[in-house]
């Protein structure tokens, strides 16, 4: 895939100059002109004017996007996975200042998708944390290239706060067919070594749209087949001043046959591999 002199004025005092004819004497030389009296009053340097957090994004998203890059709207352009270059359509999905520590820093998340994908085809998400200097933006982490969601399309991306000052993003897409829905959930947040996807796990599930429950002679086997399952992830902030927040996640609705479902799983980062550790019964595609 693919961020201002001034020249003092010098005043020249001229002498006078005197002419020579034949073997008369020089005149002695005119008095130098007396220097040029001091300005009444000298112009403080004006401060240089600050550069807005805008101003500084869309610097960067020119130097790495090319010039068509915007914060509003889509630009063309190209990615290349696995040695395969493929028209793009990339724009701005997330964004947004955070605080870190006694300074702040901006959070961008850039989307790419497919033109003219496959069904099966991902999209792709760059993400970046930057770091801002006097003129514009440092990358003080990225994870570029990941893919993500189907038919291109990369799906949504929002800004999570998962600890005191500790923030990341949480990565939302789908698959649908054959009247299933499958729709999975990513976070990717800073660790020692730069952001990381800690892993992924279901949204939702559900198959309303695989059966025909209309007729009466399969009602019955239709009815014990139909799951409709929701994954609601948020971070437990009790301990306001914890640098990471357990994340918890919510899961309701029915499974097969009916039978309601409601649970609470909750999980910590594993501080070796910076990632979350989910159950298998949190990625499946059905019941379980």
């Amino acid at each position: 895939m693919s961020a201002v002199s001034l020249k003092p004025l010098t005043v020249l005092a001229l002498a006078g100059t005197a002419l020579l004819a034949g073997c008369t004497p020089a005149a002695d030389p005119a008095p130098a002109a007396a220097p040029a009296a001091p300005a009444a009053t000298t112009a403080a340097a004006e401060p240089a004017t600050p550069i807005s957090r805008t101003a500084r994004l869309q610097a960067f998203l020119a130097q790495r996007y090319g010039q068509g890059a915007a914060l509003s709207g889509d630009w063309r352009g190209s990615w290349t996975q696995d040695g395969e270059t493929r028209p793009v359509s990339w724009q701005v999905c997330a964004e947004q200042p955070v605080v870190s520590g006694d300074s702040w820093q901006q959070l961008l998340a850039v989307c790419g998708a497919l033109v003219e994908a496959g069904h099966p085809e991902p999209g792709t998400i760059d993400f970046y944390v930057l770091r801002p200097t006097a003129s514009g933006f440092d990358v003080a982490a990225e994870l570029t290239g990941g893919t993500y969601g189907s038919s291109g399309q990369p799906g949504t991306v929002q800004i999570v706060r998962a600890g005191s000052d500790f923030y990341g993003f949480r990565v939302e897409d789908g698959w649908f067919g054959q009247g299933y829905s499958l729709i999975s959930q990513s976070l990717v947040l800073p660790g020692p070594k730069g952001l990381v996807d800690t892993g992924s796990m279901r949204s939702h599930i559900d198959n309303g749209a695989a059966y025909d429950c209309d007729d009466a002679d399969a009602a019955e086997d239709c009815r014990s087949k139909v799951f409709n399952i929701d994954f609601n992830q948020r971070f437990d902030d009790s301990d306001r001043s914890a640098r990471v927040w357990p994340l918890l996640v919510e899961e309701t609705g029915s499974t097969c046959g009916g039978t309601a479902v409601r649970q609470q799983h909750r999980f910590t980062l594993d501080p070796k591999t910076w990632t979350y550790s989910f159950p298998a019964a949190l990625l499946r595609e059905g019941c379980e």
